[in-house]
C-alpha cells in the first residue's frame, strides 16, 4: 500500500499522469463483489477461492502477487461494507453496458465454481444485476452461458 502511494507521489512531482484512479477503483470494485459473491452462501469453498483468483489475474492482467494483494483490500472492502452498493456505484458510473454484463458473467462464474448455484448466490447476482442496470432476462441469459461454458466434472 505505501508502494501505491509513494508511486502517486512520485508520479505527481514529476509531472507524469497518475495511474488512472478510476481502473484502481473498478479493479477494487469488481473484486470486492466477487469476494463478497464468494461468501454469499456462508462459505467460500476452495474452488470459489481458485476462481476469484483466476478471474481477477485473468480479468485485469495481474500478477500473483498483485492479485493476493488486491483479494485483501477486497475482503477488508467488503467486511467493511454494508451492503454492496458503494461498490456497484463505481462499476455503474465507470463502464458500459457490455462491461456490466461481464461483471455478472464472472459473478455467476464464482457462484458455480464449487459445482452448484446456492439461493443466497443466486439472489445476490440477481441484486447486482438489478443494480447495474443489467436486464433480469440478460442476466439470466448469462448465468445459462456459464452453466454451458462449464466442462462436466
Amino acid at each position: 500500500m505505501f508502494r501505491k502511494i509513494e508511486n502517486f507521489i512520485t508520479d505527481l512531482l514529476e509531472d507524469n499522469p497518475p495511474q488512472n484512479l478510476d481502473e484502481q477503483a473498478l479493479r477494487l470494485a469488481c473484486a470486492a463483489l466477487l469476494v463478497h459473491c464468494a461468501k454469499a452462501d456462508g462459505y467460500q469453498s476452495v474452488e470459489e477461492t481458485k476462481m476469484l483468483r483466476d478471474i481477477l489475474t485473468r480479468r485485469f492482467k495481474l500478477t500473483s502477487d498483485d492479485t493476493e494483494t488486491l483479494i485483501q483490500e477486497a475482503e477488508r472492502r467488503e467486511e467493511d461494507a454494508v451492503d454492496v452498493h458503494r461498490f456497484t456505484r463505481v462499476l455503474h458510473k465507470n463502464l458500459d453496458r457490455e462491461g456490466r454484463h461481464e461483471i455478472v458473467r464472472l459473478l455467476w462464474e464464482i457462484t458455480l465454481a464449487d459445482g452448484h448455484i446456492d439461493y443466497d448466490e443466486r439472489s445476490m447476482v440477481t441484486l447486482v444485476a438489478r443494480l447495474l442496470d443489467v436486464e433480469t432476462q440478460d442476466a439470466v441469459a448469462l448465468r445459462h452461458e456459464v452453466i454451458s461454458a462449464k466442462p462436466d466434472k
